[in-house]
């Protein structure tokens, strides 16, 4: 009777541990399968652009090293993940090379970081330039700012905006956003029109503001955690207004991939404080108090709205294959991909690819297939921004009978 428990016990030990393999297993394929951008804070992205010395070479807006192109906004590649993806996979043997005659350690980019890394780029771009400063004064006066505010001293209701440090644009647009209906209060006693601020008009105020607090602007790229954003998008009953998913025929703005977000972070701010009085009235109409927002949580809310946009591309595997050919591909991994002596096999393994899973397996694995290919006499295969969804897609797509046979 002993030995039968101890039978079962070892029996039940080793199934737990199956189990538990499988679920290791299984979460980590559904990591590779789907995109991770909501889970990768771009903040550690900003953390790793340093740590693994992306910024000796490169710049962002401005700041960072002048070897390669800046990857803050003005860069063009930056309209997306395919994009982003793609003009990282043409650029890596410069990069390597580079690298090489500066004596620089090759470094190593898990899928994670990867995920990160790119989170963070892909912000970069929704950053505006640093506006003018003689044009924002023109401005203070003309938007009626003067009336209420100064810059520097003087007498009046609203708070001396000379008095602080360096803000950022989306910590601005959170302090005029907190104070909003209390200015709209003390405007409307005074019979001053709410402002509206069209295209880089905020922007330049900002400039301007700035630049009487004797300070610097602070780093204007939006470095929030898009996970925590949707929290609070639903914390502050945005979505008892705005919709993120199918446009619903009313007139309030989708926030999500099929409505209109502002390119800038700065625009974004602008188009909160213009729709504020509207806002306000059907906020008050539906029952809703005024929301606030404290430390972070506009920037949260901005990262999040803005990744809606940021997914995974899609194409045809019959597409994917062809162009698995014309790029080469096939010459070292094999005509569908199932392998050779050169290469392993891409496909029926039991993995997902994902755009980012491309990037990590660039930084993981590219060097060593690049100095390959240089040996078989085979260029560096230079893809395309729609390359880049139609190669995942005949990737990701069944193995034929044939190809499994074999």
């Amino acid at each position: 009777m002993k030995r039968r428990v101890i039978i079962w016990s070892i029996l039940t030990l080793l199934a737990i541990a199956a189990f538990t393999t499988a679920l290791l297993t299984q979460n980590r394929r559904a990591r590779n399968h789907s995109p991770v951008f909501l889970s990768a804070n771009p903040a550690q992205g900003e953390a790793i652009f340093q740590s693994k010395g992306c910024v000796r070479c490169h710049a962002i807006n401005g700041t960072g090293g002048r070897i390669g192109p800046d990857l803050g906004r003005e860069w063009d590649a930056q309209h997306g993940l395919p994009q982003l993806v793609s003009a990282m996979w043409n650029h890596a043997p410069a990069m390597w090379s580079r690298m090489h005659d500066d004596g620089m350690k090759y470094p190593s980019l898990k899928y994670d970081e990867a995920a990160a890394l790119l989170a963070y780029l892909y912000l970069t771009r929704f950053t505006d330039g640093p506006g003018d400063a003689t044009r924002g004064h023109k401005l203070f006066e003309e938007k009626s700012c003067a009336q209420c505010h100064t810059l520097g001293g003087g007498d009046r209701t609203g708070p001396d905006l000379a008095k602080g440090g360096p803000i950022s644009s989306i910590a601005w647009t959170q302090e005029m956003w907190n104070h909003g209906w209390a200015m709209q209060d003390k405007m409307q006693s005074a019979e001053i029109a709410w402002p509206e601020f069209k295209g880089n008009e905020l922007r330049d105020l900002l400039a301007y503001v700035r630049t009487a607090r004797g300070a610097g602007a602070e780093s204007d790229i939006i470095t929030g955690d898009p996970e925590h954003g949707w929290v609070v998008f639903q914390q502050k009953a945005c979505n008892a207004c705005h919709s993120i998913r199918e446009d619903d025929g009313s007139d309030i703005p989708n926030l999500g991939p099929q409505g209109h977000l502002p390119p800038t972070f700065v625009q974004f701010g602008a188009a909160m404080l213009n729709h504020s009085p509207v806002m306000r009235r059907v906020m008050q109409q539906r029952g809703i108090n005024h929301p606030e927002f404290q430390g972070q949580e506009m920037a949260d809310v901005a990262a999040f709205l803005y990744s809606l946009q940021y997914t995974d591309p899609t194409g045809s595997p019959h597409v994917g294959k062809s162009v698995f050919s014309w790029r080469g591909c096939n010459r070292c991994h094999g005509a569908e991909a199932q392998g050779s002596a050169n290469a392993p096999g891409l496909r029926g393994r039991g993995q997902a690819y994902t755009a980012v899973g491309l990037a990590a397996s660039l930084w993981e694995h590219g060097e060593r297939m690049y100095r390959r290919s240089e040996q078989m006499g085979i260029g560096w295969p230079t893809l395309t921004t729609t390359d880049i969804g139609d190669i995942l897609s005949y990737l990701n797509a069944p193995v034929e009978t044939t190809i499994a046979k074999r």
